[in-house]
């Protein structure tokens, strides 16, 4: 087995199961770690439709970071829109539908906007203050895995594309037609997947915590 066909037709196993675990352990071990002070000083919604809502059109609208930084609001909006976008319609175009077009949008916003929220957190003193190495670090990474997936592409997405993701789920990946720079796309794609739950950029899982273990703890 060369290196080529193990990074394509192995790695991306060891790469979800390591994001799987990896999310599983920070999530029990979040849960088993002492209650916060109960420090609720507003309403909060007590039913579950209320804060199902209350939490939709924080995730969707990013509406308290529009309320406080318009301009960091702006990148971190944009970025994460474009990260449900490249998701959702990823899966549309391995189902046939001809989004490539859409998808590639999504990639060229997941390129740009990183590089926009660095270079907001460089000239702005405050967010200056507030940013370490991981945060540079991670947008960095996020827009690296754009560009290469852009990169793999670009001028236009084959359809053998298609079939080599449909052969990952049927565990018989075909690997014989992928380019340089699709290997090089698969490869940092699954090194991101594994990084994800060890990272700050967990919370796709830490908001559960903010919102039901601290800000609407009822004891």
């Amino acid at each position: 087995m060369t290196g080529s066909e193990f990074i394509a037709g192995i790695f991306p196993y060891i790469a979800v199961a390591f994001f799987l675990m990896g999310t599983a352990w920070r999530f029990v071990r979040w849960l088993s770690l002492p209650p916060h002070v109960k420090w609720t000083l507003y309403p909060v919604p007590e039913r579950l439709t209320g804060q199902l809502r209350y939490m939709a059109k924080e995730m969707f609208t990013f509406e308290t970071l529009y309320k406080f930084n318009r301009r960091l609001w702006f990148g971190s909006f944009s970025l994460h829109m474009a990260m449900v976008g490249f998701a959702v319609f990823f899966i549309l175009y391995l189902s046939g539908w001809s989004t490539k077009c859409v998808v590639q949008l999504c990639l060229w916003v997941m390129v740009i906007a990183p590089i926009y929220i660095m270079g907001l957190r460089i000239y702005d003193k405050n967010l200056r203050l507030l940013s370490n190495f991981e945060e540079f670090f991670n947008l960095a990474f996020l827009a690296g895995v754009a560009a290469a997936c852009l990169a793999a592409s670009v001028p236009y997405v084959p359809d053998s594309l298609r079939l080599y993701f449909w052969g990952l789920t049927e565990f018989r990946p075909d690997v014989s037609f992928l380019s340089t720079v699709h290997i090089l796309a698969v490869f940092l794609g699954g090194l991101f997947l594994m990084y994800l739950p060890f990272s700050k950029m967990i919370h796709y899982v830490s908001k559960y915590f903010t919102y039901h273990h601290i800000n609407w703890q009822k004891k």
